[in-house]
Order: structure tokens, then C-alpha cells, then sequence
């Protein structure tokens, strides 16, 4: 059944490329990336760094600070932007599609990370993954809306991810402001990968769990500034409300994640 997913999606790639060689476009060439959103600029190259603070789904993680650098390529066809590589299919009056590659990781990645937080201690590493698969994207000038459909092709664990959102395109004085709601889902084997805890893996304080499918919720906010004509600050915010199938295992403590973020880039 997971292979037959997977080949649905390829086979779904396969006949928009057929239809659509060297990513042609259906409306007139122009210079347009499918990695340009509402509250964007329309720079073909960014590079800036941002620093923020994350709340860990895993128990006994807390909060992570962090710093990370801002590097995306917004080509017509061919794009790299949040941490996502991308090639467009087809393009035809706000409406986009094209293929998608993902990566997935966590802190289990690295037992050295880990291995002294008592909670988690003992838990096998977690290999990173990739994703593949398509994007459906429809933009107006009221901002835009965005279906992913991503299938794990490492081997790894089989299992399939997909989220569906909102951006809104507004604008105050100057400042870009694009809120966000959307929906996430999970399958049963991504749940299990990321959050699953093995017989050999459970405790006298952590109970074995073999994950099930999750639906999550979640809604931000982003603010950008134009400084100069190249420089922008760039606040974000988002709010994840953790679906069942992610609570419900013995190594989350937590019903929502917070994530604040802000950046500074220069685009050109």
C-alpha cells in the first residue's frame, strides 16, 4: 500500500512533466518563482541569518535557542527556500505546481544531544530522512493558498507527510504582514519514527508506544520590513497545536509548540 502511494505520486509527477517538458509554462515566461510568497521580495537570491527561540515537543528538552543562516535561490523553475529544494511543473494564471524534496530531523538524530536528558536516555538514534513529492499552490493578490503531499524515500520508515495552509498578503504602513493558518497530518509510520518508543526502548517510567496518524493545527504571523532597497528585517511567529497521534507518546510532555524567530537578509 506504501508503494502504491509512492508510485501514485511519481506517476502524478510524471504526467504534469509530460505535459509540461523543461517545466514550460502555460502563461507567458516571466521572471516568477514558486519560492516567492505574500510578504516577499522578488529578489532571485537571499542570504541572511535569523536567531529565535523553539519549545521542544520532546520531554524534558525545554526551550532551544538558535541561529541559522538564510540562504535561498527563487529561480523560475529551479528553487532552494526553507530548507526545501523545488522544480516548477507548470504555471498557469496563480495557479503553480511542481516536485519537492524535504529533509526531516530531530534532536534524536545524535544521542550525544540527548543522553543526558533522563527522559530520553537510552532511545535509539533517528536517522535523518528525505521527502519527496508535489506542491499545489494558488496566489491572488489577497495572498495565497498551499497543498504539499510528501512520500519518505530513504527507506527509513515508509511513511507519508502533508499539510495544507493559508497565507494572507496585507500591508500597514510599510510593513509586510502575512498570518498564517493551516493543517498538518502525519501517517502512523512518520509518527512512529519520530516519536515511537520500542519495547527494548521503554523503561519503569517510559511506556512503549507505536505511533498512530496525527493531525496538527497551527497559525503564525510574519512581519518584514524593507530597510533599503536590498536589506529587510523579518519577524515570524507560529503557533502548533500537536495532534493526538504526537501527544499521546510517552516521550512528549507537551500539547503545542511555539517557535519565534528574527531575521535579517539582504536580497539582490
Amino acid at each position: 500500500m506504501l508503494n502504491a502511494r509512492r508510485n501514485k505520486l511519481i506517476t502524478t509527477g510524471l504526467i504534469l512533466a509530460a505535459l509540461t517538458p523543461l517545466g514550460l509554462q502555460a502563461e507567458e515566461s516571466k521572471n516568477v518563482s514558486d519560492a516567492i510568497g505574500p510578504g516577499d521580495s522578488d529578489s532571485k537570491w537571499v542570504l541572511g541569518a535569523y536567531a529565535g527561540n523553539a519549545s521542544e515537543v520532546y520531554a524534558g528538552e525545554g526551550d532551544t535557542g538558535f541561529i541559522t543562516p538564510n540562504i535561498e535561490y527563487r529561480g523560475e523553475y529551479f528553487f532552494v527556500s526553507d530548507g526545501d529544494i523545488g522544480f516548477n511543473l507548470f504555471r498557469y494564471n496563480g495557479f503553480s505546481t511542481g516536485l519537492l524534496l524535504t529533509g526531516e530531523a530531530t534532536v534524536l538524530i545524535d544521542e550525544d544531544d540527548y543522553d543526558d536528558n533522563a527522559e530520553l536516555a537510552g532511545l535509539e538514534e533517528r536517522d535523518l530522512t528525505l521527502d519527496a513529492g508535489l506542491y499545489f499552490q494558488y496566489t491572488t493578490d489577497m495572498g495565497q493558498a498551499k497543498l504539499v503531499m510528501t512520500d519518505e524515500i530513504t527507506g527509513e520508515h515508509g511513511g507519508q507527510s502533508a499539510y495544507a495552509n493559508y497565507t494572507f498578503d496585507l500591508k500597514c504602513k510599510g510593513i509586510n504582514l502575512n498570518p498564517v493558518v493551516g493543517v498538518a497530518w502525519s501517517s502512523a509510520d512518520t509518527v512512529n519514527h519520530l516519536f515511537g518508543v520500542s519495547s527494548a526502548e521503554s523503561t519503569a517510567t517510559r511506556d512503549a508506544y507505536k505511533g498512530h496518524s496525527a493531525v496538527s493545527l497551527f497559525t503564525g504571523l510574519r512581519a518584514r520590513y524593507e530597510i533599503t532597497k536590498n536589506w529587510d528585517v523579518d519577524f515570524e511567529t507560529l503557533y502548533i497545536r500537536l495532534g493526538d497521534g504526537i501527544k499521546d507518546s510517552s516521550i512528549v510532555d507537551k500539547d503545542d509548540v511555539v517557535v519565534t524567530a528574527l531575521g535579517f537578509n539582504y536580497n539582490f
